[in-house]
């Protein structure tokens, strides 16, 4: 799911982050911080990698911990603790034309990144690999700039 091989442009192959059917684009003028979350999460409910319960447990930890999920200038990480209806390590990306602000104000977001492990383990690489992303100001740039999944997708491509 989340390892998608493709060939680069060198011929060998490598990893992708994210591919296309994880990734969302919508204006999120009217969504409410829990509709980004919800929405986020939603290709993962669609491929069955997921349950609603752990959309749910997400949800609770945001509302209990408050706007921790705020992981950087525009970006949410929004996950929760593993759980037996999660079936493999998972990712997808909402990305909002809008801010949606994360519990309050002082957390505006517009790329919101859905992460679910089924293990305390299985999910580091998928972590290291967005962290490079994420590190690199010109992709988060590209990431809020893109206009259209295509776009989105080729951030992660590459």
């Amino acid at each position: 799911m989340i390892n998608t091989v493709r060939e680069n442009k060198k011929g060998m192959m490598h990893m992708s982050l994210l591919t296309k059917a994880q990734i969302q684009r919508v204006d999120g003028g009217n969504f409410t911080w829990q509709e980004a979350i919800a929405c986020s999460a939603a290709p993962l409910l669609e491929q069955g990698v997921i349950s609603q319960d752990y959309v749910d447990a997400v949800l609770d930890v945001c509302r209990e911990k408050g706007p921790y999920m705020n992981i950087g200038a525009q970006v949410v990480l929004a996950h929760a603790r593993p759980l037996p209806s999660t079936k493999e390590p998972c990712l997808a990306l909402l990305q909002t034309g809008k801010e949606i602000s994360l519990i309050n104000d002082e957390h505006p977001a517009r790329l919101w990144f859905f992460l679910a492990t089924p293990d305390d383990k299985s999910h580091l690489s998928v972590i290291q690999q967005l962290a490079g992303v994420l590190m690199d100001k010109e992709k988060v740039a590209r990431l809020l700039a893109a206009e259209d999944v295509d776009e989105l997708a080729e951030v992660f491509a590459g």
